[in-house]
C-alpha cells in the first residue's frame, strides 16, 4: 500500500500536467505558424537622409518570408543598402557606405488596399573615406534601422511604399567621422513584389 503523502504528490503532479497540457492547447497566438498562409517579397528600396549634414541617397533590396494567419503577418528576411551618392568633403576626399542585415517585419492587415509595415534591421555595414592621394580610412559599424511605411497594394503581386526611417549605428573607427554621423533619421520609397 502506498503512503498518503505519495498519493497526495502523484494527484498534484497529474493535476499540474493536464493543466498545462489544456492550457497549451487552446493557447492564442498572434500568427498561428500550424496554419499560417507562407509567401514572400522583394524589391528595391531608395532611401534620402543625411551624413555630416549632407543629403544622401541610397538604393537597396530587402526581401524574405512572410507568415500570415488572419490579418497579421510576420517577416523575416535580410536587406542591403549602399549610398548611391559620393560625398565631397573636401577636393580631394569623399565617402562610400554600405550596410545591411537581418529584417524582422510585422504587417497588420496586408490584404487592404492601404495597411502599414513595420520592420527593424540588425546588421552591419562598412565605411570608407577616400583620398585621391591614395590613403584611404576605412572602418565597420554594427546598425539597427527601424522602418514605417505605409503599403498601397497595387495589384494582387505589387505594393508600394512611403515611410520614415531611423538608422542607429556603433562609431565606425575612423578620425572625424562617428556613430552621431551615421545615426540618422531619413524617409524613403519601396517597391515589393510577392505575396504576403
Amino acid at each position: 500500500m502506498a503512503h498518503p503523502t505519495i498519493k497526495w504528490l502523484a494527484l498534484i503532479v497529474w493535476l499540474a500536467s493536464s493543466a498545462l497540457a489544456t492550457s497549451a492547447s487552446a493557447k492564442d497566438t498572434l500568427i498561428d505558424l500550424d496554419n499560417a498562409r507562407v509567401g514572400g517579397y522583394g524589391g528595391p528600396m531608395f532611401k534620402s537622409g543625411q551624413i555630416q549634414n549632407e543629403q544622401t541617397f541610397e538604393i537597396g533590396a530587402s526581401g524574405g518570408a512572410t507568415f500570415t494567419t488572419g490579418r497579421h503577418s510576420i517577416a523575416l528576411g535580410g536587406g542591403i543598402y549602399s549610398l548611391a551618392n559620393e560625398l565631397d568633403w573636401d577636393i580631394d576626399e569623399r565617402l562610400e557606405m554600405s550596410y545591411g542585415g537581418l529584417i524582422l517585419g510585422y504587417t497588420y492587415n496586408p490584404e487592404a488596399l492601404a495597411h502599414v509595415d513595420t520592420q527593424l534591421l540588425l546588421g552591419a555595414g562598412g565605411v570608407t573615406m577616400v583620398n585621391l592621394d591614395g590613403a584611404n580610412s576605412d572602418g565597420t559599424f554594427l546598425v539597427s534601422e527601424l522602418t514605417t511605411q505605409v503599403s498601397v497594394n497595387i495589384t494582387d503581386f505589387m505594393a508600394i511604399g512611403l515611410g520614415a526611417s531611423f538608422r542607429q549605428t556603433s562609431d565606425p573607427g575612423i578620425i572625424g567621422l562617428g556613430a552621431n554621423d551615421l545615426s540618422s533619421p531619413g524617409f524613403f520609397i519601396s517597391f515589393q513584389f510577392g505575396s504576403l
